[in-house]
């Protein structure tokens, strides 16, 4: 007796397979990485969204007004594609990583380091009113990340490790001074608004201060 053959036998557990690397890609992004998905959802929201765009930037004299939630929101308003492109590409790679060495001091980290450049901005630049982006919680995460990795690698006598870390910290140092000595910043062309360079002095600030401050050790877990 002929028996049917199943109609495409192979798909079924090639599209199982897949759907459980996906969604195992899914859960372990999410329990590493949560709070960096979370924003990046938000902002690009947010983006999409004119109107929740102005309610949210840090608007100096709506801060002092009382609407105490700018200082946190307005970093995850920006002005054009370009410059959502590029904070939200820095913040989404630098985020996962330091998100995954401290995984309970993240979120704290992040407020801190937020609050700090809202506020640098908001007292260094009295020729501005307003302030958008995540450039100055990069630069923040970057600092942090580069020092404590360079601490690691000196700790652990890693020579070769800690040339390549030593570098980032002199490239980033570098950058900070051509942005200083120019008032233009690297790989965004601000041609609609005005870069804020303090904010990038007070997240490196942050950053660096975090990491000395912080035991040398592995992931905070």
């Amino acid at each position: 007796m002929n028996r049917a053959e199943p109609a495409c036998p192979a798909q079924g557990p090639q599209t199982g397979v897949w759907l459980h690397s996906v969604q195992h890609w899914a859960s372990e992004s999410w329990k590493h990485s949560r709070y960096t998905m979370v924003i990046a959802v938000l902002t690009t929201v947010i983006f999409a969204f004119p109107a929740l765009t102005v309610s949210l930037q840090l608007d100096f004299d709506s801060l002092v007004g009382g609407q105490c939630w700018r200082i946190l929101s307005g970093h995850l308003t920006h002005y054009d594609g370009q410059h959502l492109f590029w904070d939200l590409l820095m913040f989404v790679v630098l985020g996962a990583i330091c998100e995954h060495q401290m995984r309970q001091s993240f979120g704290v980290f992040l407020v801190i380091m937020g609050t700090t450049v809202s506020l640098t901005v908001m007292f260094a630049c009295s020729n501005i009113s307003e302030y958008r982006g995540l450039s100055g919680i990069d630069t923040g995460l970057f600092a942090w990340l580069t020092l404590t990795q360079l601490r690691t690698c000196i700790a652990g006598r890693d020579r070769y490790f800690a040339a390549f870390w030593a570098t980032s910290v002199f490239l980033l140092i570098g950058k900070l001074v051509f942005e200083v000595i120019t008032g233009d910043v690297l790989f965004v062309q601000a041609d609609g608004f005005k870069p804020i360079l303090e904010s990038h002095l007070a997240g490196a600030a942050t950053g660096a201060l975090a990491a000395v401050a912080a035991p040398t050790r592995g992931n905070d877990s």
